[in-house]
């Protein structure tokens, strides 16, 4: 196909350095879980925390779906399974560095990502309390659909890549477009809009001294300028993103937009990632926050969008 065989073009090596950072992300995924699940005194406890956790949070219909998955845990024995999701996580990070297997490591990657958004981030479960994140595994899952689409580009054979424009790029565009109107849709519940200062004070406790300085400089801030204006701010940029992905229009202007409003998010309501630890961060597979992993799919589309205006050229 002749537009793919062009994406490997200038935007081949921009292509191959994303898929090395989100390699990088899951070995730092992958070392995060072995210090938390392996390497300390504790592992056990920690790790079938990290799955009973979720099931008190989700509602009494599916809670029998996540106490079976600790069940069967507890049976089969938490240090191989946790040993088992260690060294998946490696492998992802090692495929995406060396760009073999990529194909099979993104579909390993979307099936694994789907498995611990239900038994690690519980659905994404509490909505209530103005959270409005579904968990990052979601990210994780769409980011390996883009992975996917590119794949025989990153593995040396862009000649029979769909690539940009094909179905399963589509398909990564429109899901991450139905991550931000979900995201979107609870900007606008009550919950949210009339406790917005809350987001920003909430993660203060326990961070680092100069994050919680920071943290404490935008609280007074948004109180300066009225937390429902803010909130409102918000809720209307995380829809307009989520239209624009959604429809594949405005994107050169949505992609930059998006990219820069999930880094305003990172270092205010998630408060970049912190606190840090090895029972904390990483654990769940957000490394150093949730949204930051939004940025991945972001880049994706930057770079499609920069090779769709040079096809056009």
């Amino acid at each position: 196909m002749k537009l793919a065989a062009q994406f490997d073009g200038p935007q081949g090596p921009a292509l191959r350095l994303l898929a090395g950072v989100f390699g990088v992300v899951w070995l730092a995924n992958a070392l995060f879980q072995a210090m938390a699940w392996l390497a300390v005194a504790a592992a056990k406890a920690n790790f079938l925390h990290a799955l009973a956790k979720p099931a008190s949070k989700v509602p009494g219909s599916i809670r029998p779906l996540l106490l079976a998955g600790l069940d069967l845990t507890k049976a089969v024995g938490p240090q191989l399974i946790a040993g088992c999701m260690v060294v998946i996580a490696v492998l992802l990070g090692l495929a995406l560095l060396t760009r073999k297997k990529v194909a099979l490591a993104a579909r390993v990657g979307i099936a694994y990502s789907a498995l611990c958004w239900v038994f690690l981030n519980g659905f994404g479960f509490p909505y209530s309390g103005g959270q409005t994140d579904p968990g990052v595994f979601v990210a994780y899952a769409i980011a390996f659909l883009f992975v996917l689409s590119v794949a025989p580009t990153l593995e040396g054979r862009g000649a029979d890549a769909p690539g940009v424009g094909g179905r399963l790029w589509n398909a990564a565009r429109i899901s991450f477009g139905v991550l931000w109107l979900f995201d979107a849709a609870l900007k606008w519940l009550p919950a949210f809009l009339f406790h917005f200062s809350s987001q920003i004070t909430a993660v203060i406790p326990g961070q680092p001294s100069w994050v919680a300085a920071w943290l404490g400089f935008v609280a007074e801030m948004v109180r300066a300028v009225g937390p429902v204006p803010v909130a409102i701010v918000v809720g209307l940029s995380e829809t307009a993103i989520a239209v624009a992905l959604l429809s594949g229009r405005w994107l050169r202007l949505a992609i930059p937009f998006g990219a820069a409003y999930s880094f305003a998010v990172w270092t205010t309501a998630e408060a970049f990632g912190g606190p840090y630890s090895s029972a904390g961060t990483g654990v769940r597979g957000n490394v150093l926050g949730n949204v930051l992993i939004y940025l991945i799919p972001f880049v994706f589309l930057w770079v499609g969008s920069t090779r769709s205006r040079a096809a056009k050229a």
